[in-house]
């Protein structure tokens, strides 16, 4: 699927007492091309933008989409429009931050399958535009705004033929204001695409995409002059046939690839970079390899590529791998050695059969203009084991939906699953991920790196006397790992309260699902005092069994904060388009952490002696008061009785707890827990988790 893959954020309706959840429609950052492809956007708190592409196609040419970073703008064009730029079709409408949130999707769907059938009956004509759809419409040309030279980018296309279709780019590396975003790009006609530029230094790439009788990519090819100089009216060749490194990755075990990408970035010495990104599927892509590097700004490109195991018996596998090259474009065959990569023994729950979808989303320091990810669709639950490319410049971050739909409007959205945070691998780590492991709990963010390469907000924090909460119900156990909180369909029931009181007294009480998570400030009284914050979460639907209901207590003692500074990546708010802050400080609320015995990936544990591990800790960077204690109960009857649990402490918050639990019948039943904890400076927590499990004969 396309590359550039963000985390979803996304704003729902308030919700009032249980009841059915009212249609939220597309998330508030998710805009519709022309074409009905969705792009969600979301930017990180470094303040960098991340971008998630749902082809509305789901297979062929049509599927396949072009990012593109020009003069400042960003666009995201489907394969099949862009031999239509310029000949009916504007680039302008596939910019991502002026297309309209609420127009309609399904009449823009039916735009797309037009379009896709128009593309193929030209292209089995050999020329494209004038006909049909563009009928009466004739080719534009950007505007010249100043003096300009004539550049010629002249090419055959990958059948040696002179090109009929592709595109053509080209970008000042002196000063890149100097040509706008529609100056830029251009589309082959008998071999040629002209630019007119003003005198200076330059680069220029062809992209050829090729298919065949279904429609269905066989081929994208890079071909690149990296740079040239422009004092008079200039012809450069870019021919596809010079493409010929074919992407490949020699991998360790057997694999097979299954999404495969480039990415080429031309940066000026001033102005913002040009960026072509492409994913094709499984399709190989070829790329012109350079070897003189690039004297005038900047010149990064990198394949990324998930390759999998073909279908055996044992362990499903894959790779996710991308490799950077900076100021020149290498040959494009890695040997890649076990020794360079990290080993993720991944486990996805779930207590039904379903297809979700994983993102795992790799970007470099130089991608300055954003980036993202690739997503997949991925059958529940599984085990699978996942090599994934190492280093200390390359940052990664991803997510898990439970499951997807299409819902009123025609718009894709994603629930039931996590999101992570920001974080490296190490070359020849080897690590557990747990992604939707019950039982499911609030949880807030925590930070996987001790920089500030990325920022974190601090979930709950103090300014002066200036509390803020930002915590995500239906969060897993996994460290970095936050959930999709109460964000739901139009069946499922979903919802909660919240109540935060000082000293006794409530000071605030209200409805906590009116967003994806609790999120709320609140002043309070600047003396000492004890807080006390109680969550309550419900879920339910068709696909939510487990870790239906939770109720959170947690208690602690806080002052006013002064002076105070945020360590390493966490930060108290990320503001759009302001510098984030870390004038404020971590507020001691305990943490719980659960493992279960014996938990299969469906969520299920036989009928018998049970045993729960449980880690008791603080928020990340709050003061930390050594744990005086914890306990365990169980309940076989949705929380109708409970019975205590043996608990033995382990030392450094760690305990385990263990009870029997049998139920007759096939179907087997349900363990609900509650657990309490407690610190040496008087904080507390009390956390009920209805269903937290299934028990099975």
């Amino acid at each position: 699927m396309r590359k550039l893959l963000s985390l979803v954020t996304v704003g729902i309706a308030v919700f009032a007492a249980p009841q059915a959840v009212a249609d939220p429609g597309p998330p508030a950052n998710t805009v519709l091309l022309p074409t009905g492809d969705e792009v969600v956007l979301r930017t990180a708190p470094d303040g960098r933008e991340l971008t998630e592409v749902r082809p509305a196609a789901a297979k062929g040419v049509a599927a396949t989409l072009v990012h593109l970073r020009l003069g400042g703008r960003a666009f995201e064009v489907p394969a099949t429009a862009l031999p239509y730029l310029g000949r009916g079709l504007n680039l302008a409408d596939f910019d991502i931050h002026t297309r309209p949130t609420t127009a309609d999707a399904k009449a823009a769907k039916e735009f797309g399958k037009a379009l896709a059938k128009q593309y193929a009956e030209d292209r089995a004509r050999g020329s494209f535009g004038g006909q049909g759809l563009f009928a009466g419409k004739a080719p534009q040309r950007a505007e010249v705004k100043s003096p300009m030279r004539t550049v010629s980018l002249d090419a055959q296309g990958p059948d040696g033929k002179p090109a009929n279709e592709g595109v053509a780019f080209l970008y000042n590396v002196d000063n890149a204001g100097l040509l706008d975003f529609d100056e830029q790009v251009n589309y082959f006609d008998g071999g040629t695409a002209k630019f007119s530029a003003p005198d200076g230094h330059y680069s220029a790439l062809g992209l050829f995409i090729s298919t065949d009788a279904d429609d269905n990519v066989t081929g994208v090819r890079f071909v690149s002059q990296p740079e040239f100089a422009v004092t008079a009216d200039t012809t450069v060749r870019v021919d596809a046939p010079r493409a010929t490194s074919k992407v490949d990755w020699v991998t360790p075990r057997p694999s097979l690839p299954a999404d495969n990408g480039f990415y080429f970035r031309r940066a000026a010495r001033v102005g913002t970079g040009q960026v072509v990104d492409v994913s094709a599927g499984p399709a190989p892509i070829w790329v012109a390899p350079s070897a003189r590097p690039v004297r005038v700004g900047e010149l990064q490109t990198y394949p990324h590529s998930r390759l999998i195991s073909a279908p055996a018996p044992g362990v499903p596998y894959e790779y996710q791998l991308q490799k950077a090259a900076i100021g020149v474009i290498p040959q494009q065959r890695y040997v890649v050695k076990a020794s360079d990569l990290a080993t993720v023994n991944a486990s996805y729950y779930s207590e039904f059969g379903l297809t979700g979808i994983r993102q795992r989303a790799g970007m470099y320091p130089f991608q300055k203009e954003g980036g993202g990810g690739g997503s997949h669709p991925i059958t529940l639950p599984r085990k699978q084991t996942e090599y994934v490319s190492t280093g200390t410049d390359l940052g990664w971050f991803g997510g898990l939906a439970k499951y997807s739909v299409t819902g009123s409007g025609g718009f894709q959205a994603w629930y039931g699953g996590q999101y992570e945070s920001w974080h490296y691998y190490r070359a020849g780590q080897t690590l557990t991920e747990d992604w939707n492991k019950f039982p499911l709990h609030p949880a807030g963010a925590f930070s996987l790196v001790d920089d500030s390469s990325n920022f974190t907000i601090a979930p709950v924090t103090r300014d002066g006397d200036l509390l803020r909460v930002e915590l995500t119900p239906f969060s897993d156990n996994q460290p970095g790992h936050t959930g999709m909180g109460f964000y739901g369909e139009p069946r499922d029931g979903i919802g909660g309260s919240y109540r935060l009181t000082q000293d006794g007294t409530t000071i605030v009480e209200e409805n906590a699902a009116r967003g994806v998570d609790l999120r709320f400030d609140q002043n309070l009284d600047p003396k000492p005092s004890t807080l006390k914050l109680t969550l309550d979460a419900y879920r339910y639907g068709p696909n939510y069994a487990l870790s239906t209901d939770t109720r959170t207590e947690w208690t602690w003692p806080s002052k006013h904060v002064e002076g105070a500074t945020l360590p390493g990546s966490l930060v108290c708010t990320s503001p759009k388009g302001q510098p984030p802050s870390r004038a404020c400080a971590a507020e001691p609320l305990l943490t719980l952490g659960y493992a279960v015995g014996g938990l299969g990936v469906d969520g299920r544990v036989p009928n018998g002696p049970q045993s729960l591990d449980l880690t008791v800790g603080h928020l990340q960077s709050a003061s930390a008061s050594p744990i005086t204690g914890a306990t365990v109960q169980f309940s076989l009857d949705d929380g109708a009785t409970w019975q205590d649990a043996a608990t033995t402490a382990r030392g450094e918050g760690k305990f385990t707890a263990a009870f029997a639990a049998s139920f007759p019948g096939f179907n087997g039943g349900h363990v609900s827990l509650k657990v309490t904890a407690a610190d040496a400076a008087g904080g507390a927590i009390e956390e009920t988790v209805t269903r937290a499990y299934k028990v099975l004969s």
